[in-house]
């Protein structure tokens, strides 16, 4: 597959299958609100580089619309360079070849280009197919624990 960068104009066309990651991925996380595609459609709005640091979409195209997406960013806290795979996502239609592979591979790629110091990527525990996919690209599993802290809406 070929894998090309999106330009900031191009980045509506990753709204339908971002869409499809969401109401896809939102049942495994049950303790929060379980949208519709129509409140998933309206919440979404306009794509723009909305993650903070330097936004790129890595894509593969299937004419006029994506077949999948790689969604990278970039951002330095004053330590080096780190590079995060937001969110990776293939068309059910186009899975089972090779397309997220490639999205991936050319995500690392551009992390060595950029000289990233740190990269990484989050998925679920019991996602077997994602944690296959980042592993065969480089990622490892964390030599750190990493805890995390979320409100409770006590006070």
């Amino acid at each position: 597959p070929e894998v090309e960068r999106l330009d900031l104009a191009e980045y509506g066309l990753v709204k339908p299958l971002l869409i499809q990651l969401y109401l896809s991925e939102q049942p495994h996380y049950t303790d929060h609100p379980q949208l519709t595609e129509t409140e998933l459609t309206d919440g979404v709005g306009q794509i723009e580089g909305t993650f903070e640091g330097e936004n790129v979409i890595l894509a593969v195209r299937d004419g006029e619309q994506l077949a999948g997406f790689c969604w990278c960013v970039f951002f330095d806290p004053g330590t080096g360079l780190e590079g995060e795979v937001a969110e990776v996502y293939v068309d059910a239609e186009h899975r089972g070849r090779g397309i997220a592979r490639a999205l991936v591979q050319s995500a690392v790629e551009l992390f060595r280009e950029k000289g990233v110091t740190l990269g990484y990527v989050w998925t679920r525990h019991d996602n077997e197919t994602a944690i296959r996919l980042y592993r065969a690209a480089g990622f490892r599993d964390n030599r750190q624990l990493v805890l995390t802290w979320y409100p409770t809406g006590n006070p």
